[in-house]
């Protein structure tokens, strides 16, 4: 999937600058970046929880399933995108080049969970 890695980029900038209002840093390894990419997403996602006062009660395990959740719908997206673009490209004679997609990221802090749109 073509789309999938923009879109874990996308995550990953918006992942920083979030992390960077609640006065936490994005911790780099030598593991690779789709390790750090999640680990720092659970830590955000841990922060999120534990400084939300609606969500004293979840387990700290609900913060991997936030990542488990977040990683499906980027990789549906990434689909719909990839078959979306080629559309576009027969269609209307687009070059792919010329295409880009900008998702948006929302936390529902009653649910616990991000939404990608």
């Amino acid at each position: 999937m073509p789309y999938l890695e923009p879109f874990i980029q996308q995550w990953k900038t918006y992942l920083k600058q979030q992390l960077s209002q609640c006065g936490l840093n994005y911790v780099v390894t030598d593991v690779g970046d789709s390790f750090d990419i999640k680990a720092n997403s659970v830590a955000y996602f841990r922060w999120l929880r534990t400084a939300n006062k609606i969500n004293k009660g979840l387990h700290e395990s609900r913060d991997e399933l936030v990542w488990i959740m977040l990683e499906k719908q980027l990789r549906a997206l990434a689909n719909k995108a990839e078959k979306g673009t080629s559309n576009l490209v027969s269609r209307l004679h687009f070059d792919e080049s010329q295409i880009q997609i900008r998702l948006n990221f929302s936390y529902d802090d009653e649910q616990h969970i991000f939404y990608v749109s």
